[in-house]
């Protein structure tokens, strides 16, 4: 151990510093507090043992300096003191003493308290190299999980597919660094538009990875291998599938499992953008809204989410559109979101921030500012991963 003495009468120095030397120890003698903190300031001390009462800095105001300068590594503090009174006591370990030797002290238990201060010592310093190798391999954590999370925003959607028949809006954002929700919107021919939102129970990594399997399942890249389209088509059949058998092969490819108990629920659904007709199917998913004039509601159609029961019929839905119909499909996220005053969002209360955030701006702007008005209403940090994919029908049908 590395050690600095604080004592001003020399005897008690030198038999001081005798003594420490001979067991080992490298040892620095100052003759008061001032020469002590001169001696501190330019070399790392692992105990100082200090007299208390000394001239220019006594051994109080010493241990005050000693706590109050900023270093790495702790230093254990003995004081040398006549006093007995408590308050004294209680002084010295106010000003930061770690423990006490009564003058004139003894040798065995000058032994006894140094081993115990070294004890703390070779401990605090293994700490140290435990939080070190912890620091380190949450830095290598924290780099995987931004990596992660740049890849998963890459499958959302980077060119919308508007055209004078419809336009998209979305917004997607996590209360962890990993999310559980996903979507998406694309083209699946020259007439039909495929959109999905689906959000997977949990947070974290096992959601995120069953997110990211989900989303390369609902690709439209390779449609001969794609689960959106047909294996087989007979001549004068469209070949992509109905949004009720998707969901049906998603049930089958993602059956819940004991150990995860991952679900997901899902809104998937095909829009003609010539005759505006969506066909959708839901599953266990919340209820999309819609805005027609000044009409607003919950568009109908509810199944089982995905992976919970083995045989499982889903249905589909139709929705015939109108030019100026906005429809906003949403991740419980919202609805479940609640304020400080613990009240939960709801589907009424959604409806009431998508008014207020004027439907007559553009939909980019309306969902922009409908996210503001739900940001304030929360005004805290998000619960859960929250999602909106929007969808305004323009331009005239064929």
């Amino acid at each position: 151990m590395n050690i600095l003495i604080a004592e001003d009468e020399r005897i008690t120095r030198r038999s001081l510093q005798r003594k420490l030397e001979g067991w080992g120890h490298d040892v620095v003698a100052t003759e008061d507090g001032q020469q002590a903190w001169e001696e501190f300031q330019n070399q790392a001390f692992d105990i100082v043992v200090t007299d208390w009462d000394m001239p220019r800095m006594d051994g109080e105001a010493l241990v005050r300096e000693i706590r109050g300068c900023d270093i790495e590594r702790y230093t254990y503090v003995i004081m040398l003191t006549g006093r007995s009174e408590k308050t004294d006591l209680v002084a010295g370990m106010e000003a930061g003493a770690d423990d006490f030797l009564a003058k004139p002290f003894d040798r065995n238990e000058l032994r006894v308290r140094l081993n115990a201060g070294q004890r703390i010592i070779l401990l605090e310093r293994e700490l140290a190299k435990r939080n070190e190798a912890l620091t380190a391999v949450n830095a290598r954590m924290k780099k995987d999980l931004d990596a992660a999370a740049r890849m998963q925003y890459a499958l959302l959607p980077q060119e919308l597919p508007n055209s004078e028949r419809a336009c998209f809006s979305w917004h997607y954002e996590t209360c962890d660094e990993l999310g559980g929700d996903s979507l998406n919107v694309f083209p699946l021919d020259e007439n039909h538009v495929a959109l999905y939102l689906f959000d997977v129970s949990g947070h974290g990594v096992p959601a995120a990875l069953l997110s990211v399997t989900v989303n390369r399942q609902l690709s439209a890249r390779n449609p001969s291998a794609s689960l959106l389209f047909k294996d087989r088509v007979n001549e004068g059949e469209s070949p992509i599938r109905r949004p009720s058998d998707v969901a049906e092969q998603l049930n089958q490819m993602f059956r819940m499992e004991a150990e995860s108990g991952k679900y997901f629920t899902l809104f998937y659904g095909v829009l003609n953008t010539k005759t505006r007709i969506l066909q959708y199917a839901l599953a266990g998913h919340p209820c999309p809204i819609l805005l027609r004039g000044n009409e607003v509601k919950e568009i109908e159609g509810q199944n089982f989410p995905i992976g919970i029961l083995d045989d499982v019929t889903f249905s589909d839905c139709t929705l015939q559109l109108q030019v100026g119909d906005r429809i906003f499909i949403y991740s419980d996220g919202i609805t479940e979101a609640h304020n400080q005053q613990k009240y939960m969002l709801d589907p009424e209360g959604m409806i009431q921030l998508l008014q207020q955030s004027d439907p007559s701006r553009s939909l980019p702007d309306h969902l922009n500012a409908f996210i503001d008005l739900f940001n304030e209403w929360t005004h805290g940090p998000l619960q859960d991963d929250i999602s909106v994919l929007a969808m305004e029908v323009a331009g005239a049908a064929s």
